[in-house]
């Protein structure tokens, strides 16, 4: 399940769905996980060319499997760091999400307790006016 940014559902007392922001942000995690399992092999390949290149060939290589290893080792660097780039922004993003979906949790549990506290208030006079009424009964 893939959310995008801003596409939350809208609360009565406002703010966001906390599903859909818990939703989001373990789709990100996951996506984050298997972005770091992605880097994790290519940097291993990576390693392995490194080696292949630097490692003397029990037999001369000729130029052209050194153009190959090398034309590899440049394109497992080249995907290495875009990998890492989307990494980071994806990082970056769940740091965002969190912390406005911890603003709006803030926002949410504060409104709440005004309603409590109103409520509260509310039953306390709704109790004061049936024991006026009781005693104007009498």
């Amino acid at each position: 399940m893939e959310q995008e940014k801003g596409n939350f559902r809208g609360r009565v007392f406002g703010g966001f769905d906390r599903q859909d922001v818990i939703d989001y942000i373990e789709s990100l995690a996951t996506e984050r996980n298997a972005l770091s399992r992605e880097n994790q092999q290519l940097q291993e390949r990576l390693w392995e060319l490194e080696e292949q290149a630097a490692a003397p060939a029990e037999e001369p290589a000729g130029d052209s499997e050194r153009r190959e290893i090398a034309g590899a080792l440049e394109e497992a660097r080249e995907l290495l760091r875009a990998v890492k780039r989307e990494y980071d922004a994806l990082c970056a993003d769940v740091k965002i999400n969190a912390t406005q979906a911890e603003g709006e949790l803030k926002t949410i549990s504060a409104r709440l307790s005004g309603l409590q506290a109103a409520l509260g208030s509310a039953g306390e006079k709704l109790e004061e006016i049936g024991s006026r009424l009781e005693t104007s009964e009498e």
